[in-house]
């Protein structure tokens, strides 16, 4: 378990209505990207990482709301409300209007943690096109944001460590919303789940571990609180301090 350093703004995103999936996510890592990173040059943005939509359906059936997902990291939360709004982004957002439906995109100000991953993970998971599914919960209405991030960290990991000893998930990463989120945020939490390749996706939720995972979920998790799921692929956009 290892919690990273500093906190993100976690953004989900809807395509333009006029674009293409495959339009999408050309436009945002082709041309929004220069923006991201210009953005990193001149303001506190320490690191942006999209997750776009491959198209498949993950485990829960439906098409997914979302076409994406961006992290925007910072050192600070002060750091992250500054910036957000601050002149040195006024370029990105304005350029996302190309691209992203500015109806409805839900955030959270959240911190991260690696719950777990393989030995070898550092080697194998790519800064570019790595496979992942991404999940939004809901806590458990009786529970205070305390008390579900604390279960999910001491108990649940648990069995998360397991996944990762006996299936082919690389990487387990739990994001969690901060009591310091100007609105009642859309949810709780986040799990972002690492794969190889597709097939190892729909092997591991084709067996027997999501019964598992679902059983102990009951005890922090509202079960019947709408969730987005995603099956994506991560980029690293940039990251303050990596070699040019």
């Amino acid at each position: 378990m290892h919690k990273a350093a500093g906190v993100k703004i976690i953004r989900l995103v809807k395509r333009r209505a006029d674009l293409t999936l495959a339009q999408f996510k050309d436009y945002w890592l082709t041309r929004h990207a220069l923006h991201e990173r210009h953005a990193m040059a001149t303001t506190p943005l320490q690191k942006v990482v999209a997750s776009i939509a491959t198209g498949e359906v993950a485990l829960g059936g439906t098409v997914p709301p979302f076409d994406g997902m961006v992290a925007l990291h910072f050192r600070s939360l002060e750091d992250a409300r500054a910036t957000l709004s601050g002149p040195g982004t006024a370029a990105m957002r304005e350029d996302a209007k190309n691209f992203v439906d500015p109806r409805s995109s839900p955030q959270i100000f959240a911190d991260e943690y690696l719950v777990s991953e393989k030995e070898d993970a550092s080697g194998t998971i790519r800064r570019s096109g790595q496979l992942k599914t991404i999940r939004t919960i809901s806590r458990r209405r009786d529970l205070t944001h305390a008390q579900f991030k604390d279960y999910w960290l001491n108990q649940h990991s648990r069995l998360e460590r397991k996944v990762i000893e006996t299936t082919r998930m690389q990487r387990i990463i739990a994001s969690f919303a901060l009591p310091e989120n100007p609105v009642v945020p859309d949810f709780d939490g986040l799990a972002e789940l690492y794969f190889a390749k597709v097939e190892d996706i729909r092997a591991m939720f084709g067996g027997p571990v999501p019964a598992m995972m679902r059983k102990d979920e009951e005890n922090f998790v509202q079960m019947n609180a709408p969730a987005v799921r995603l099956v994506a692929e991560e980029y690293v956009i940039g990251e303050k301090g990596e070699a040019a």
